[in-house]
């Protein structure tokens, strides 16, 4: 009996000693060893581009790029910058985020550096640094955001996309000629925003179904910022248009930036109302984001209207930058073209707000 008991024990013993292994074996052999694919960091790489431009203070546009191989950026370089150091710049940012110039190629005449950057041999970002001759670095930048269109699609509202400098446009959602501004702007290399609707304190407004009121729940608000994009093709940020309420209003505004930033796009606070919370969130939040220097309109007529353009321009020189808005009026378009030369002639340069926002 006993020597049966012991068969039986090591038996047992045998049987599950053989079904780990089985176990361990069908484990093994169905585990599925295939490569990990993990998303190259593309929007750090895009900020990290951004940085070292700003930290050389040149100016630099996102071109439309016919080609294959990735976003174009063109950067104007000036004199008092060498264009070999900015390229060993470049070169050094991007592999901070694993990212490798894959090509690069110089014009011996022109001077100009065409780099395509990326992972592996996938290119994402096309840069060409481009010398400006005969050009110093600025007294300070100065971006501009008119506001308003949407309404319109006709020579006057083409006469801003014509100014010769850049500008930054801001498109109400939900009018006219929305969609149809905001195509034609970003196809003549016009950086575009969604001038987002919010609800102001004490001015009348319509919800048309565009416009963020503090009484939404978070998936409503949602909603409304998903169909103002739909309506403004190509915007890269937003702005508020009136919202003197909802903007100093935490938790409306951190439910908004959420959905901008879940988008990819900066913000730029139009403060409306001293009260505003919306440029604090947005740096908590950690979006690239700005707030209004100077309003440009006024009622006193062009010669005010002067007046504000040159202390924007102080600013600009006392900061840095600074960001003036004004609106699709007529009076706004004479004196941008009247002043614009004038300004940009005393050093400072004029740049979307794109190159601004922090």
């Amino acid at each position: 009996m006993k020597r049966v008991g012991t068969s039986l024990v090591v038996g047992g013993f045998l049987i599950l000693l053989v079904g780990v292994w089985a176990y361990k074996e069908k484990h093994f052999w169905f585990q599925d060893f295939s490569p990990v694919v993990v998303a190259p960091p593309v929007e750090e790489l895009k900020l990290v581009l951004k940085d070292v431009l700003a930290g050389y203070r040149v100016s630099w546009e996102r071109k439309r790029n016919r080609q294959p191989g990735g976003e174009l950026w063109q950067v104007h370089v000036p004199d008092d910058v060498p264009v070999p150091s900015l390229h060993l710049a470049v070169q050094e940012s991007v592999a901070r985020v694993g990212a490798r110039v894959l090509f690069a190629e110089s014009e011996p005449v022109s001077g100009r550096v065409s780099l395509r950057i990326g992972w592996q041999d996938s290119c994402f970002f096309r840069v060409e640094l481009v010398p400006l001759r005969g050009v110093r670095r600025d007294e300070g930048r100065i971006a501009l955001l008119i506001d308003d269109f949407g309404d319109r699609w006709d020579g006057f509202v083409e006469s801003f996309l014509e100014l010769g400098e850049p500008i930054t446009i801001s498109v109400i959602p939900g009018r006219q000629m929305s969609s149809r501004v905001a195509q034609e702007a970003a196809e003549r290399g016009c950086e575009v925003v969604l001038h987002l609707p919010m609800e102001p304190l004490y001015m009348p407004y319509q919800d048309d179904g565009y416009i963020v009121l503090t009484t939404m729940a978070r998936e409503q608000v949602r909603r409304v910022v998903q169909r103002a994009l739909d309506d403004v093709p190509g915007a890269v940020g937003v702005n508020n248009h009136m919202g003197s309420r909802v903007t100093a209003d935490r938790r409306t505004m951190t439910e908004v930036l959420e959905e901008v930033k879940a988008r990819g796009l900066y913000f730029v606070d139009s403060r409306t109302t001293a009260a505003s919370v919306a440029y604090e969130v947005a740096r908590e939040l950690g979006l690239w984001c700005g707030q209004r220097d100077l309003f440009l309109d006024a009622e006193g007529g062009k010669a005010e209207v002067r007046e504000k353009f040159w202390g924007l321009a102080r600013k600009a020189r006392a900061a840095g930058s600074a960001i003036g808005i004004g609106h699709c009026q007529r009076m706004t378009l004479e004196v941008l073209r009247e002043e614009m030369p004038r300004i940009q002639a005393e050093g400072f340069r004029f740049v979307p707000l794109s190159e601004v926002v922090k």
